[in-house]
């Protein structure tokens, strides 16, 4: 094998690296069609990535707020997934978009599907409102692999804080005139946050920063090296 072979093979391989390292830091995002707090016939959209080599996610559960519960929650199938929706009965009535209710959506659960390899598939929910004078939405997604563990995104960093390993989805609201805005408490979002400590990944700190930081490097050294002796052959 020439030493030109040599080299482009090095090149392919720590680009491969660099891609692999990019992959890892994708996580659960939230986004919304109307971002604003006391909007009504909302459609939230949580892309979820799949993140473990030669497993697949089967079902991912949307945990949706509880500090401000969301109001006349719908889904569709989509993806090749099926969705159910759970809800729960909250001793305060929150307003609705034809006024009070006590019944709210707890979660949303997506099954019957699979994202595989390095696809990031989106999950759609309808909102029929959103709730007033908030600024800031904190959900929680829990996903499920083909081989039984977990994933839990479900972690808040504190003010001033690096992002965890596995942030919670967070919608940022803008809040109009007129409504007093409060955000999504940290200490409540944290004390609900593990529905199954055993097999939810979450917490500990990651190495890959490190490692796309060495491959970015290495990637640039080869390419330079190649260049170098490429420059040379040509005299």
């Amino acid at each position: 094998m020439t030493m030109r072979r040599i080299l482009a093979t090095a090149v392919a391989g720590l680009a491969l690296l660099a891609a692999g390292t990019a992959t890892a830091f994708a996580h659960v995002e939230v986004k919304s069609d109307k971002a604003t707090a006391g909007a009504t016939d909302v459609t939230l959209t949580f892309s979820v990535p799949n993140e473990k080599a030669g497993l697949s996610t089967t079902s991912v559960d949307l945990v949706l707020p509880s500090d401000h519960p969301l109001v006349g929650v719908s889904a569709v199938p989509q993806n090749g997934f099926t969705p159910t929706v759970t809800s729960r009965t909250v001793s305060t009535p929150v307003p609705g978009r034809s006024g009070p209710v006590t019944e709210v959506a707890d979660r949303v659960t997506f099954s019957g599907g699979t994202i595989t390899g390095t696809e990031e598939k989106p999950f759609a929910i309808r909102v029929d409102k959103l709730p007033d004078g908030v600024s800031s939405l904190t959900f929680k997604a829990i996903q499920h692999y083909s081989d039984g563990s977990t994933v839990a995104w479900i972690e808040v960093a504190a003010d001033g804080q690096a992002e965890p390993e596995n942030p919670a989805p967070v919608l940022t609201l803008t809040v109009p005139a007129g409504q007093s805005a409060s955000a999504s408490p940290v200490a409540s979002t944290a004390a609900t946050a593990s529905p199954s400590p055993a097999s939810a990944t979450a917490g500990s700190s990651s190495p890959w920063p490190w490692i796309a930081l060495v491959a970015i490097f290495a990637v640039a050294g080869v390419v330079v090296a190649v260049r170098t002796l490429l420059a040379r052959g040509r005299h």
